[in-house]
């Protein structure tokens, strides 16, 4: 009996049975996980924050925006200054495909009072990161008399261009940095340092 066995197996293989094989995967759909503004309308003249958020993304664009380093990442924002009311167009593209978000803000008549404006607020590098790495958060402020983040780090925050702190989280954990003015008036901006 065992000879025919042996006999069959030689035969299977002599004729090109091959083994199946499992289809391909194919590639996630993109997701824009949020896509936001910290106001449903702004003063004429002032700035608007958009924050996002992505997944399964290669690149990102934003339409209407000057900013030229979007790309992916689980939450970002960025400032753009609307000179009238506006629909912004997310379009996120990955292998998988594309998809958009989209949101609208109106713009009103000029603020008096003087308003801080974050105008950017980033990780260097996109993560993730080994629990307790060393990780650069650099922002930029305009208008602001005082800057602060939460969680609380012990270095000393200054207004200005391209200022920039270390952090060393032992986790995924969402940076929020404040600007205030004198006279009461206040900005935030969040940015996520991903750990895995």
């Amino acid at each position: 009996m065992r000879p025919c066995l042996l006999g069959l197996l030689a035969l299977l293989i002599a004729c090109g049975e091959k083994p199946v094989e499992k289809p391909k995967e194919s590639p996630r759909l993109p997701k824009i996980t949020h896509f936001y503004g910290n106001a449903a309308s702004v003063p004429k003249g002032e700035s608007l924050t958009l924050c996002y958020g992505t997944e399964n993304v290669d690149s990102v664009t934003i339409t209407p925006s000057d900013d030229k380093d979007l790309r992916p990442a689980l939450n970002r924002c960025i400032a753009h200054r609307p000179t009238k009311d506006t629909t912004y167009t997310m379009t996120a593209k990955g292998p998988g495909g594309e998809t958009t978000a989209f949101f609208s803000v109106r713009v009103g008549p000029s603020s008096p009072k003087e308003r801080v404006l974050i105008q950017s607020f980033l990780s260097l590098g996109s993560g993730p990161f080994n629990a307790g790495a060393r990780v650069q958060l650099c922002y930029t402020t305009d208008g602001a008399t005082a800057v602060s983040v939460q969680p609380a780090v012990p270095a000393k925050l200054a207004p200005g261009t391209n200022q920039c702190f270390t952090v060393t989280p032992e986790k995924t954990t969402t940076y929020v940095l404040s600007a205030t003015t004198g006279d009461g008036g206040t900005d935030r901006m969040q940015v996520t340092v991903p750990i895995h």
